[in-house]
């Protein structure tokens, strides 16, 4: 067997081709020639990417037109040749092995995408996860504002729509600390939920500037206030399902760095004898699910929350949780990430009513492993580092329980 950093030291070469903006401007360049409706003379930015050792594609890269969201080349990258799909072009690089282009919105997967993007007037892509789903914005004729669709590959919309609605009611009655977007419908038909947008601009910069307490205090707030809210969501997510989370990403997480199996095994068990001490199901309450700074909006009057992909019931100590991990990746030289954090836990246990420390930190572990996993899956040239750093996160999680 290879050592456990092999995979990523014979791609790291690789890595760095890619990242370079001329190897972008080149590929572009290359594929502008057959699909011209591409100007290859402006900037080409990567918006995802992934790396899958063992698989093929095992790199995947999505370039984005700066100024036309719409023109976007899905590039796959294999060791060996590939099959030709319809509408596809591939070529070998001597450096990279076999490339497989493909243009935006050409998905199999996503089979009606195409059909729903040509119906719509001034469409921004906001974010397109490949085979997975689509986020965009247009304007239509039947209202005067932006709406906003979400195209899945499946019928999973069907139920965050019946939640959002749930939300949008809970909203109007004043039991929700927030303002939700009103959804307008879920088309089964081609996949994709509607709803209109909420007037109101990003908080987190407000958040990171020197009024930064007042806005972490009012988010703790509001983000509680679903908690007391008295929507009964249809899923459910416990330590159980976290648990089966968690394992599957250290399971993916070991294969990727062999040497850490041991570590993520011991993370393993103290998660699971914390949660076997945590509080039971009759302690549930209704959870946005995957809170984060970036997701509120400044309404004026009111704070605004968008994104209910993940609303369930479970642990409060979830939510709480999550939203303090995504904080403790931020800058600690340019954000006061404890203090923010110490804050809003504050008010969210004002709201919510006491948390349960310990599974606190437990939750914000297996958030933190997941964040190694995504280091680990980017395309960066040090993406399997990032992860060993962030996988000790995860341990130091649990440490602080016993200071």
């Amino acid at each position: 067997m290879k050592s456990s950093t092999s995979c990523y030291e014979l791609h790291r070469d690789k890595f760095r081709l890619i990242l370079q903006s001329a190897w972008r401007v080149n590929t572009i360049q290359m594929y502008a020639e057959h699909w011209v409706e591409w100007d290859p003379t402006v900037e080409w930015n990567k918006c995802y990417g992934r790396f899958d050792p063992g698989c093929e594609p095992h790199i995947t890269i999505l370039l984005q037109q700066s100024d036309c969201s719409l023109h976007m080349c899905l590039i796959e990258i294999f060791k060996h040749k590939p099959d030709q799909q319809p509408g596809t072009l591939q070529y070998y690089d001597k450096e990279l092995g076999w490339l497989r282009g493909k243009r935006f919105p050409d998905d199999p997967i996503l089979k009606h995408l195409p059909s729903v993007l040509e119906t719509e007037q001034e469409i921004e892509v906001l974010r397109y996860r490949p085979y997975k789903r689509c986020t965009f914005s247009s304007y239509s004729s039947n209202f005067s504002n932006r709406i906003f669709g979400k195209h899945f590959a499946d019928n999973r919309g069907a139920q965050i729509f019946s939640e959002s609605q749930r939300l949008w009611n809970a909203a109007c009655e004043g039991r929700l600390g927030f303002k939700v977007a009103q959804s307008i419908c879920w088309n089964i038909k081609n996949q994709t939920l509607w709803q209109h947008a909420i007037d109101g601009k990003p908080l987190v910069k407000q958040l990171f500037s020197d009024n930064g307490i007042i806005i972490a205090a009012d988010i703790g707030q509001a983000a509680a206030s679903i908690t007391i809210s008295g929507i009964q969501p249809a899923m459910h997510f416990d330590g159980k399902a976290q648990m089966q989370r968690s394992t599957k990403y250290a399971h993916e997480l070991s294969k990727r760095l062999p040497d850490l199996s041991q570590t993520l095994s011991d993370l393993l068990q103290s998660l699971r004898l914390l949660h076997a001490c945590s509080p039971d199901a009759s302690n549930h309450k209704p959870l946005y699910g995957a809170q984060h700074a970036h997701q509120w909006l400044d309404c004026g009057d009111h704070l605004g929350l968008v994104d209910f992909d993940r609303i369930c019931c479970g642990d409060p100590e979830l939510d709480a949780a999550t939203f303090i991990a995504e904080m403790d990746f931020e800058d600690r030289k340019s954000v006061p990430v404890d203090e923010l954090n110490g804050t809003f836990l504050d008010a969210y246990q004002h709201t919510a009513g006491k948390l349960n420390l310990q599974l606190l930190q437990a939750y914000r572990s297996h958030k933190r492993l997941a964040k190694a996993l995504k280091a680990a899956r980017s395309i960066r040239m040090y993406g399997d580092r990032m992860a060993r750093q962030y996988l000790f996160y995860a341990q130091q999680a649990l440490r602080d329980i016993r200071v």
